[in-house]
């Protein structure tokens, strides 16, 4: 049943061309943009309906679905009888136009991006998911959703399960329940850059016709470490990401094509887009911003502005209000608690100098010999904060400083190059001829971050929260360099930064399409000794050295090293046959991981012994037949008035079983 979700793009698609774009230019691109929204929207609105009276199971996902197809095909017959097309005409129209696409790129440009989608592609289907994030919650979620049949809270250790925007987990939710297994998470993912691509294009095309600054920014955006990494997990950055330059899009397409259809597509974005993470609203913030003021300043298009507000407040609550009010209610705040401690606290102008510096900085880390490189940034770093006499960690400003050196982890890599080129172009843009549309966008884009930065304390892993900046700065680095550079340096650039992105692509250290133990025992040691990288690859760090994702079974992908210690706990549970199985786990467990080794036709898994707000909510009727913990309770402790004893363990979990059942 998962073809339903292709049919039904290509059905949305269809509808959205005849209906919108038929006769503009980009109409292709334009109507697939519109149709993921829409379609986003369906999967959005549908959940939260479907929850609402506990319909959330295949059966009635499915019948969705169906219906969903069979009124966009009865949609489509009758936009296809009211142009004087068909199907087969239109798509015919879209191989002639993406064929002129493809002409207009360039087959150098052509084979850098379909090298990298074709990489992180096979990555995305066939590795099962093991990102840590979603392990721990995004994924761990859908479990608990499907077993309730609906997406309320739910008593969890795991409190970003709940209070964490839910979009993300709401597609695969659906691709979940249609193909009954996790083969499509990561397409999610995929598939979110494959439309922050499209965006680019479409913005650089408002501003430009130029193929070469075309080019630069689509291979700017591919090639993006992180957004390598990322495209092939099953975290939501990228899809963020998507619904932010999706509303830059829009904003800048209303401002000069004044077309009201750029508007519905605007408020979605925006609803969505909060939907799906919170920090959609630090980088979409001056794109409104500008819309406001443009429109302001235009009396005829102040109904158009009114009706945007007013139908983005309906469509914001509409969407969010629901899980709003599931976690206020849980822990009096509708964000929930866990993302307090990434707030910034500037005090004085200073202190957002120090933020910006330190979020920049965390992209300007490289490996050279004697880490020279990294130490001379991290000096002048260090003598920033003392011209402005704030000190370097600051306490509120976010997590200890440390400078990165070569990251091929989706949590930690950063964009060494990507960082540089956007640094380099601030002074170019002041001297490169650019249309004023262009220009007010490359200002809105730069100020998203400094938005960020304000609100938002430095952390280790803030180079996956960059990526919205990132991909918005892409127009602005092909509009900029597409001018400066001659045509060879322009090749130069797009051929180094193929280059220097391929090994994310083919060598995550979680999920390498090839193998990265063969790299770091044979190839990497010689090249750290002769270079004197300083690079550590040993026991504490052996996750390095994985084997292919081709050869490597699931739970191997997942559990890694653990891999030993799982199979020894699962083989004692499972000689138990449980048929409700109770969690006492940490705040970052592996929830996801030990509902995948352990799911069986029939098997119940609840939270039990939960320690934060989300308690109120535990089921104390739930007797489960053992517990697996990984806090120590002891030889023995009650949960939910039975007394359970210490069955087995392993280094750091323990397995209770009721002291009425000893074997």
């Amino acid at each position: 049943m998962i073809l339903l979700v292709p049919l039904a793009i290509w059905l949305c698609t269809a509808n959205c061309y005849l209906a919108f774009f038929k006769d503009g230019s980009q109409s292709f691109r334009r109507s697939v943009l519109a149709s993921a929204i829409f379609l986003f929207f369906f999967i959005a609105a549908g959940t939260e309906l479907l929850s609402a009276f506990s319909l959330i199971n295949s059966y009635v996902v499915i019948a969705a679905w169906l219906l969903f197809n069979v009124a966009l095909i009865f949609i489509s017959a009758r936009l296809q009888s009211k142009h004087k097309l068909n199907l087969r005409s239109i798509s015919r129209f879209w191989i002639q136009s993406g064929t002129a696409l493809f002409r207009k790129l360039g087959l150098f440009t052509v084979i850098i991006l379909g090298s990298l989608a074709l990489c992180t592609l096979v990555v995305a289907i066939v590795a099962t998911p093991n990102n840590l994030d979603s392990l721990s919650y995004h994924l761990s979620r859908l479990g608990y959703w499907v077993q309730n049949g609906n997406v309320e809270h739910y008593a969890s250790h795991i409190e970003r399960a709940i209070s964490f925007s839910p979009f993300s987990e709401y597609v695969h939710l659906h691709t979940y329940l249609l193909s009954g297994g996790d083969r499509y998470f990561q397409l999610a993912q995929w598939l979110s850059l494959a439309g922050i691509l499209i965006c680019v294009s479409l913005i650089v095309e408002l501003f430009s016709a130029s193929a070469v600054q075309l080019r630069i920014a689509l291979v700017f955006a591919a090639t993006l470490p992180i957004v390598v990494l990322e495209s092939m997990t099953t975290q939501n950055d990228l899809m963020v990401a998507f619904f932010v330059i999706a509303a830059a899009f829009y904003c800048f397409d209303f401002t000069q094509n004044r077309k009201s259809i750029a508007l519905l597509f605007l408020a979605l974005a925006v609803a969505i887009g909060i939907m799906t993470k919170g920090t959609f609203v630090f980088y979409a913030l001056p794109f409104g911003f500008y819309l406001l003021v443009f429109t302001l300043g235009r009396a005829d298009l102040w109904k158009s502005l009114a009706l945007l507000l007013a139908g983005t407040v309906m469509l914001v609550l509409l969407l969010n209000a629901p899980f709003w009010y599931r976690t206020h209610q849980i822990f009096g705040s509708p964000v929930g608690t866990m993302s307090n401690g990434n707030r910034n606290e500037i005090h004085k102008p200073a202190d957002f100098i120090s933020s910006l510096s330190k979020h920049t900085a965390l992209h300007l880390g490289f490996v050279s010999p004697g880490n020279r490189y990294n130490q001379f940034v991290e000096n002048r770093l260090t003598d920033l904060h003392a011209a402005l006499n704030v000190p370097l960690n600051r306490p509120g400003s976010g997590m200890v400083f440390k400078m990165n050196k070569l990251n091929f982890n989706e949590d930690f890599a950063h964009n060494f190059f990507g960082m540089w080129l956007i640094l380099l172009s601030i002074p170019l843009l002041f001297f490169a001829r650019l249309v004023p549309h262009a220009k007010w966008y490359a200002l809105a884009a730069f100020f998203s971050y400094l938005i960020f930065c304000l609100f938002i304390g430095y952390q280790t892993y803030g180079s996956r929260l960059h990526i919205p900046f990132f991909v918005l700065a892409a127009p602005v680095i092909g509009l900029v360099y597409g001018l400066v550079l001659p045509a060879f340096a322009s090749k130069i650039m797009l051929t180094a930064l193929w280059l220097f992105a391929l090994p994310f692509a083919l060598l995550s250290v979680t999920h390498p399409l090839l193998s990265t133990k063969w790299f770091f025992e044979n190839v990497f040691p010689p090249i750290n000794n002769a270079l004197n990288l300083h690079i550590y690859v040993g026991p504490g760090n052996a996750n390095l050295m994985q084997e292919s994702i081709i050869f490597s079974p699931p739970e191997k992908i997942i559990w890694g090293d653990q891999l030993p210690e799982i199979q020894q706990l699962t083989r004692f549970i499972e000689s138990r046959n449980p048929k409700k199985i109770g969690f006492d786990l940490k705040e970052a467990s592996y929830d996801y991981a030990f509902q995948y080794s352990l799911r069986k036709e029939g098997r119940i898994f609840e939270h039990v012994a939960v320690r934060n707000p989300s308690k109120v909510l535990e089921n104390t009727a739930f007797r489960p037949d053992l517990i697996l913990s990984e806090v120590y309770e002891g030889a023995a402790f009650d949960c939910h008035g039975q007394k359970y004893m210490l069955g087995f363990q392993t280094r750091d979990k323990w397995v209770y079983i009721p002291a009425n059942n000893l074997k």
